[in-house]
């Protein structure tokens, strides 16, 4: 697919059952990563991507979280932001972005789930749609929507108040 965003999941995929033990692994791991969180308070640094479709945003729903979110993950030892938020995309969802289609949106620093989350936002604005592949173990979902029917579900804080803005 030409231009920012091209499709790269591999043909072959492991079969649903091991995708739900995945599921049910990572399920786990995140709330005993939540009691971890409480105790010491970290400081995590992360890359987001809001994906634009035209006037709609791509939001995913990850196997461990009941709120509807971005792409995006954590930023690796000396990796940097936009390379994390690229490397997320293609992990989430199989799609690669070309590293100059990204906009940085702005760094915010917000305490959730117990720990210090240091969030460098991306925008990316697509001229065609993609075929999303969520990888079925930490993506479940994942589908372009209206603002203000993304409003209507439990989001992020960062994400609300970013919505927010640009609908104002």
């Amino acid at each position: 697919m030409a231009g920012p965003v091209q499709q790269n999941r591999p043909a072959s995929r492991p079969s649903r059952a091991f995708n739900r033990v995945i599921r049910v692994a990572l399920w786990l791991a995140y709330r005993l990563l939540l009691i971890w969180w409480f105790v010491f308070r970290p400081q995590h640094h992360g890359a987001m991507i809001a994906v634009w479709l035209g006037s709609r945003i791509l939001m995913v729903r990850h196997s461990y979280r009941s709120r509807f979110s971005w792409p995006g993950g954590g930023i690796g030892r000396g990796e940097e932001p936009a390379d994390a938020a690229i490397r997320e995309l293609h992990e989430e969802l199989g799609l690669t972005a070309d590293r100059a289609a990204l906009v940085f949106v702005e760094k915010i620093l917000e305490r959730r789930e117990y720990r210090y989350d240091h969030i460098w936002i991306f925008e990316l604005k697509l001229t065609a749609p993609p075929r999303l592949e969520p990888d079925g173990r930490e993506v479940v979902a994942a589908d372009f929507m209206k603002p203000t029917e993304v409003l209507a579900l439990p989001l992020a804080p960062f994400i609300r108040a970013y919505l927010q803005r640009r609908m104002a």
